[in-house]
């Protein structure tokens, strides 16, 4: 199984224009990203998630997964490049793309408050490592989705979408200026906002995580400015018997994200 090779250049018009999504501003403005490798296209695939077109080079057909994909993406009906090995790196953020990268739309922001009492607010998030984990536990446990704020790191930048592992594609991610504006989103659907801050005198595990639950948590440097902590329904810490100083917001969201689950899960 092969494809035809029909890109050879970097300067080719289909090149540049999905090479341009790498920019934030790009992606905003076309409402799509670039979707690397087998599993994250597979992933695509699965959630019926729009692929407008695929780049593939002769490495994909190597072994019988990437033969596989290639099928599929006939079957669906996907628009196909064949292009070179140098062209696909051109374009990839990875050294090692396996052969693959997709232009596929911006999933659904729309949260599913009727699917689950929890949600995550993030404001300030700026390295794409954390707000990936956020997003993959968030996916894990079920939650009704992500809600962003502040200087939050965009969460189809390529980094990001690599450390979700394909939960990008399924978690529903909304976006607002200011964190206040969250709370205000949140609070007349009946939610109650609990934050995070290492400084807090109730531990988590003891808080009792009843009823609609939005889990606020803040930037890995600065945390939670106070005038935001005290529009908070309550502040809990995760405890910690250690010499580290603190978790990161990755794992200190995912933390409490399975105490609230669990605890939901025990009614």
């Amino acid at each position: 199984m092969r494809i035809e090779i029909e890109i050879t250049s970097r300067r080719n018009a289909r090149v540049l224009e999905a090479r341009r999504l790498k920019r934030r501003v790009c992606r905003e403005e076309k409402g799509q990203f670039l979707l690397e490798g087998i599993r994250g296209i597979e992933d695509a695939l699965d959630t019926g998630v729009g692929i407008h077109e695929v780049l593939v080079s002769p490495y994909l057909f190597r072994n019988a997964r990437g033969c596989a994909l290639y099928e599929r993406l006939v079957a669906a009906g996907a628009e196909l490049h064949g292009v070179t090995e140098e062209v696909l790196e051109y374009v990839a953020d990875t050294d090692t793309p396996q052969g693959v990268v997709a232009i596929v739309g911006i999933p659904d922001s729309k949260l599913r408050l009727d699917k689950s009492p929890l949600v995550l607010a993030v404001d300030g998030v700026r390295d794409p490592g954390n707000l990936g984990t956020l997003i993959r536990s968030a996916d894990a446990f079920g939650l009704a989705g992500l809600i962003l704020s502040g200087d939050t790191v965009d969460p189809f930048n390529p980094k990001c979408v690599r450390a979700t592992m394909g939960s990008v594609l399924r978690v529903p991610i909304k976006r607002f200026g200011r964190v206040t504006d969250s709370i205000e989103f949140l609070k007349p659907h009946g939610f109650t906002i609990i934050a995070a801050d290492i400084k807090a005198k109730k531990i988590c595990y003891d808080h009792d995580f009843e009823g609609k639950c939005g889990i606020l948590v803040g930037s890995e440097a600065h945390g939670l400015p106070d005038e935001v902590l005290q529009l908070c329904s309550a502040i809990v810490r995760i405890p910690m018997v250690g010499d580290t100083e603190s978790f990161n917001v990755g794992v200190a969201g995912s933390i409490l994200m399975y105490e609230a689950y669990r605890q939901s899960r025990g009614r």
